[in-house]
């Protein structure tokens, strides 16, 4: 009997971590659990870009070989989470006319609606990893609910693209596929840790999600369930470090015992 397993790849600047989950059906409710984790440090690189490509597809192999023996299933496809400065939210604006002659929404009009917006973006060597529907309007009224089967002459759509530098993107999955990786999909690395820290209600009430790495730090923000902005900034916790270290004259080993707490 085939397993139902998902894996997934965070490449951090610090760590990279893999997480093997095996889903399942337990009294007609689907359940999923852990079966295998890996954490090596990151060697190859620098503020979320390939500074090593060999360094850092050992220690995929590494984290993977980790979760391998975990888990105890051989990993051949996974997700990736990416980070780095590069990634950041636009929001775009497009439109289409209703096709059909009732004037009924279909999923046709909204995907061309998006194609519109994603036309009018107009970003160079930047790929888009997320594409987030934020306002429907349709006839210049901006409809709450689902927009697919109302009926009207002109949908528009405000919509968050999450993109990130394409080179940066390419180089990391080219490292996973060096490694005898599958990637077979990718995630913004703010938007995988929201669905880990946050509930349904807190984005709903709208809050800010800040993630201090090493070498850079996140902020995603939510309203109303969605996210309207994302941006990476080049400060990390190492920053912290090297000030103590600094200010107070001590090694870095020293200062990052006091940042930590020991």
């Amino acid at each position: 009997m085939t397993r139902n397993v998902t894996v997934g790849i965070d490449i951090g600047t610090q760590n990279t971590k893999v997480m093997v989950v095996e889903h399942g059906r337990d009294k007609n409710q689907t359940s999923s659990r852990i079966i295998g984790t890996g954490l090596v440090p990151t060697k190859g690189l620098k503020k979320g870009f390939v500074a090593d490509s060999k360094e850092l597809i050992k220690t995929i192999e590494q984290v993977v070989h980790e979760a391998e023996v975990s888990s105890g299933i051989k990993i051949r496809q996974a997700t990736i989470s990416v980070g780095g400065v590069t990634l950041e939210s636009r929001v775009s604006r497009g439109s289409s006319i209703i096709s059909r002659a009732d004037n009924e929404v279909t999923h046709f009009d909204i995907q061309k609606a998006l194609k519109d917006a994603e036309e009018n973006l107009k970003i160079l060597n930047k790929r888009i990893i997320e594409t987030i529907p934020v306002i429907y309007k349709l006839d210049g009224r901006e409809v709450y609910g689902k927009v697919e089967g109302m009926r009207g002459v002109r949908l528009e759509i405000t919509t968050l693209f999450i993109n990130c530098e394409n080179q940066l993107l390419e180089d990391i999955v080219e490292a996973v596929n060096a490694a005898g990786i599958d990637v077979v999909d990718v995630i913004a690395g703010p938007i995988a840790a929201s669905n880990v820290a946050l509930d349904d209600r807190q984005k709903t009430a709208g809050c800010v999600l800040v993630e201090i790495g090493q070498e850079t730090t996140s902020i995603i923000i939510f309203e109303d369930g969605s996210i309207i902005s994302l941006k990476v900034f080049p400060i990390g916790s190492n920053m912290i470090t090297n000030e103590l270290a600094l200010g107070l004259k001590i090694s870095l080993d020293d200062a990052e015992g006091i940042k930590i707490g020991k």
